[in-house]
């Protein structure tokens, strides 16, 4: 049962303006200002949540592709050089749900598992690569009515080239009599130091579909939003008009690009290019489980080789007990060209905690995978789609969210909080 001081508030204001919800979800609104969140921009106390390690380790990993000398052509070294603590309103503990890297920052939503709303953002500024900082915080709570909003997923609407000043967010909401099911699409605008900051301009919010929006991509002016069971994919214009809606059973991910569009649905799991093909592919059958698609051609990391591009578009997709599986949608989007097992299950009674969560991918082809209880994995991807595992990183917690730059990797690791690699990618020469 939602928090009682939630429903009552929502009863009471319904009350008052005479009349009774309409069925008006899809559609979008503006309300309010800035009483459902609470900004954190001082530097000081906010980065006192980063601990930086003194002598971090470092891992290696090596191509597995071998040059006509027959050694490795390029390695990559890892070094986990600082915890971030999750941050926390009034003893409640927010977990990582999302991260984006974009243009030297770094974006991680937060949400609380169970029946409570209680979610945030934070912004990393990480650049330099040598000193990531801690910039700006929300949390979306309502202090008189204790009603909040989780954060499912984030992406980034830049308006100037190298400058990111609006963040879309998928999730979910309650306590607001204008929504119809409590998934919600919703965009903020940034300052000119890239923080959270209070303003007079009302909420821009959109209602979807559904219980939760699960997951957001911006491109070419587009929004491209999932929304769980009831849900499905929505595509609006950046004023928040919607041009398309896919019905997609449990949607839970979708990634674009000017080739594709795709979207991964569960129970069990499907890759949808909506209105063309609908493909079963295993796996995602946990309902509250999270799984991904990301495409890795003009998106989140080409996969270009010294000067040699791609033999196709490949998505990526991350399926809980069906491991990680690579497509080449240009040839099948049901038969994947390489796959990589769930992890081993050394504690048979914690089986789900070994499954595959999610999964990024860098420029060059390296592969992080989140695999829960088991860890950071860490892959190559040829050329061709074929995934070759490399290695694992033991962060000592349970990873269900990774992002990765050139230069950083963002490790989610629930309530354990984030966990901050730095990454140096290294030419080979004899």
């Amino acid at each position: 049962m939602k928090n009682f001081l939630c429903i009552l508030f929502t009863a009471l204001l319904v009350t008052l303006s005479g009349c009774e919800k309409n069925d008006t979800a899809g559609t979008y609104f503006q309300s309010g200002f800035n009483e459902d969140k609470l900004i954190n921009n001082d530097l000081s106390s906010l980065n006192k949540r980063i601990d930086f390690k003194d002598n971090p380790f470092m891992y290696t990993f090596y191509d597995p592709v071998l040059d006509s000398k027959g050694t490795p052509a390029s390695s990559i070294e890892i070094e986990v050089i600082a915890d971030m603590e999750s941050p926390v309103y009034k003893n409640e503990i927010l977990q990582a749900s999302h991260i984006r890297i974009v243009d030297g920052f770094a974006y991680i939503g937060y949400n609380t598992k169970g029946e409570r709303y209680l979610g945030g953002i934070d912004i990393v500024d990480v650049n330099p690569a040598t000193d990531p900082r801690l910039i700006s915080n929300v949390i979306f709570i309502n202090p008189e009515t204790n009603c909040g909003k989780d954060v499912s997923s984030i992406d980034i609407e830049p308006k100037i080239p190298g400058f990111n000043n609006f963040v879309w967010i998928a999730g979910a909401e309650e306590g607001n009599p204008l929504l119809t099911s409590p998934a919600i699409a919703e965009r903020f605008t940034l300052n000119a130091e890239n923080q959270f900051q209070l303003t007079n301009v009302p909420r821009e919010v959109y209602d979807l579909k559904g219980y939760v929006g699960t997951d957001i991509r911006f491109f070419n002016n587009r929004i491209y939003v999932t929304s769980g069971t009831g849900g499905g994919l929505t595509v609006l214009n950046n004023q928040m008009r919607e041009l398309n809606f896919y019905d997609i059973e449990n949607a839970r991910s979708v990634d674009v690009n000017k080739y594709y569009t795709v979207a991964l649905g569960g129970n069990p799991g499907h890759l949808y290019n909506p209105g063309v093909w609908d493909s079963k592919i295993g796996g995602a059958t946990d309902p509250e489980a999270k799984s991904m698609v990301r495409l890795c051609y003009e998106t989140h990391g080409t996969i270009v080789t010294k000067g040699a591009k791609c033999t196709g578009n490949f998505a990526l997709a991350a399926l809980g007990e069906d491991g990680l599986k690579c497509f080449n949608l240009d040839v099948s989007s049901s038969v994947p060209v390489s796959t990589l097992p769930r992890p081993a299950i050394q504690d048979e009674t914690k089986e789900w905690n070994y499954v595959t969560n999610g999964v990024s991918i860098a420029n060059g082809g390296w592969v992080y995978i989140a695999n829960g209880a088991a860890g950071l994995d860490i892959a190559k991807m040829d050329l061709y789609g074929n995934l070759t595992h490399l290695g694992n990183i033991n962060l000592g917690e349970s990873v269900n969210f990774v992002e990765a730059s050139d230069n950083y990797v963002f490790v989610a690791t629930g309530l354990g909080g984030l966990k901050i690699l730095r990454v140096k990618e290294n030419q080979i020469t004899y």
